[in-house]
């Protein structure tokens, strides 16, 4: 008896036991949540903080980059004044002593005195000895002329050559001006042009030179034109930066067609399309303006020749080149707030233009793209332009076949699980007929998925039996008949009620879609009109593009036309 009263102390301690147990257990489970909890918040603030602190590091190197690209500007443009600063007062001397030289208000001791402390002060620069043939030509000493002028071949026999190729036209002395424009194009290598070059194309074709100076021209450009065509890859070069050219032209304004944006399996691929076939319309615009902005011949051959001058002379001499290239990366590096990768990205895009010499095809693209940069100005684009219009219209081709051969026949279209395609959207009743037929199967596969309420039934029916066998019409009888009816009422019930909802969301989904179906169908209508529209404005810039010739940019000569015609 008393073995039995300890056995249940002992299991009733074992009890209290374990409950004290599953207690601190509950807790301890409550407390792993609570640090699960904090642990997810704290993963979320470090994962914050990580962002953060790259987003601080981004920022303090572009503004690193930035500060650096400052001061290095401000360096650069120093050590371009100091190695480079009197250049411009050389280049400013000259435009000032051919201003004397009309007016005949500069003394004869002046021009003397000024270019000899220029020989003293440029060493080595070719134009200080130009400007001493100046001083001595304008007072008849041609003794000190031709000491000065063989030591400005001497220096740079190019430079010199062009710079009296164009004060001799600007002094009137046509006959010396033909001889030094013969001896410039002697200079010419039509694969490794000077930029200066495309100055003086603009100088003859405009009328700035003497007529006789368009043959000169025509013969040697026709020339050089028929040896760089020879092989296929100075055009293929041409043909695909203006491939390039045009394909950065098109535009499609976001959510213009936004349901097949959001449900054309294929939208990249026709949104692309459409938007390369957009492209001729802004072209078209951009030729136009080129071709209308021609050389204003009004002005007096004088003041253009002042012009072309100045630009020649004022243009960085080759040895500074790299050191303006700096300048301008660093200008860029500015200009994007620090971005270094995106400077140097419109830096290789401009690396063309800031090549010290290029093939003359090159040099007609440069100046055709932005005559700015490339030191032309814009009737020398529409120029540039009219010369290459041969391989601008073969790119132009291209650019359209291109895109042409890559257009989408179909538009794929998935809408909430519904798989189709149309080619136009004209076949709308076909597709919405097939919408239905998709919905029907949809809806009779999903009724098929729910179960049978028979099982149940039959488990009624059986309680029901049963109970009037067993208990007769008894209470216990008449409660398990009853039992049996609620199991069939319940399971008829409750199949009837998910067949009833299942109808009711397929019908739902069917009604969205089929909304959808028809405003992708309507926008594709739209779509393909719009890319027969587009496409078709190919052809006008095209005729834009066939309508002009180098010579309606001549301002006295036609003979230009022979330039790109076989003899």
């Amino acid at each position: 008896m008393s073995q039995k009263v300890i056995s249940y102390a002992d299991l009733s301690s074992i009890n209290s036991a374990l409950s004290s147990i599953k207690a601190d257990m509950r807790v301890v489970n409550a407390e792993l949540g609570g640090i699960s909890i904090k642990h997810d918040h704290l993963k979320n603030d470090l994962l914050t903080l990580a962002n953060s602190f790259a987003d601080f590091v981004e920022s303090d190197i572009k503004q690193k980059a930035l500060q650096l690209a400052e001061t290095r500007q401000g360096n650069l443009k120093q050590d371009l004044q100091i190695r480079f600063g009197y250049y411009a007062e050389v280049r400013r001397m000259a435009t000032g002593i051919l201003q004397g030289a009309d007016t005949g208000i500069i003394s004869d001791d002046t021009l003397r005195h000024t270019t000899e402390e220029v020989m003293i002060k440029a060493p080595g620069y070719w134009l200080a000895p130009s400007l001493v043939v100046l001083a001595s030509w304008i007072r008849d000493d041609r003794n000190t002329s031709e000491k000065a002028l063989s030591e400005s071949l001497k220096r740079d026999d190019y430079k010199t050559t062009l710079f009296f190729m164009l004060v001799m036209r600007r002094l009137g002395r046509n006959e010396a001006c033909l001889q030094w424009m013969n001896r410039y194009f002697l200079h010419q290598n039509p694969h490794d042009l000077d930029r200066e070059f495309i100055i003086i194309l603009e100088a003859i074709t405009t009328g700035v030179f003497q007529p006789a100076s368009h043959q000169l021209m025509i013969n040697n450009i026709k020339s050089w034109i028929d040896q760089l065509t020879q092989t296929d890859n100075y055009i293929d070069k041409q043909k695909a930066q203006w491939t390039r050219f045009f394909e950065t032209k098109g535009s499609l304004s976001e959510k213009k067609y936004p349901l097949l944006e959001e449900y054309a399996a294929n939208w990249d691929l026709l949104k692309s399309s459409v938007t390369q076939a957009r492209s001729h319309h802004p072209l078209n615009l951009h030729f136009k303006n080129i071709f209308e902005t021609g050389t204003d011949h009004s002005k007096a051959t004088k003041i253009q020749l002042d012009e072309i001058l100045s630009l020649l002379v004022t243009n960085f001499d080759d040895e500074e080149l790299l050191l303006q290239n700096e300048v301008r990366l660093n200008q860029l590096i500015i200009q994007e707030d620090g971005d270094k990768k995106s400077a140097q990205g419109i830096m290789d895009q401009e690396k063309h233009i800031f090549e010290e010499k290029v093939d003359f095809l090159q040099m007609l693209t440069n100046a055709a793209f932005d005559p700015e940069l490339s030191g032309a100005t814009k009737a020398t684009q529409a120029l540039a332009v009219s010369i290459s219009q041969p391989w601008i219209l073969e790119a132009h081709d291209t650019f359209t076949a291109k895109y042409r051969n890559k257009i989408e026949e179909k538009v794929e279209l998935v809408i909430d699980g519904f798989e189709t395609s149309t080619n136009d959207g004209s076949d709308e009743t076909e597709q919405l007929q097939k919408h239905d037929q998709y919905w029907s199967g949809l809806l009779e596969s999903e009724l098929k998925k729910l179960t049978s309420p028979t099982a149940a039934i039959t488990v009624g029916v059986i309680i029901a039996i049963l109970s009037l066998i067993i208990f007769k019409i008894g209470l216990i009888g008449i409660a398990g008949v009853l039992i049996g009816g609620l199991i069939i009422w319940s399971s008829v019930n409750s199949h009837k009620n998910k067949k009833k909802k299942a109808i009711e969301t397929i019908t739902e989904r069917k009604k969205k879609s089929k909304e959808v179906l028809r405003g992708c169908i309507a926008e594709t209508v739209d779509y393909r009109k719009e890319f027969a529209l587009e496409d078709a404005k190919a052809e006008v810039l095209r005729q834009t593009l066939t309508s002009v010739a180098p010579e309606d940019f001549s301002g006295i000569s036609r003979d230009t036309r022979n330039i790109l015609q076989p003899s």
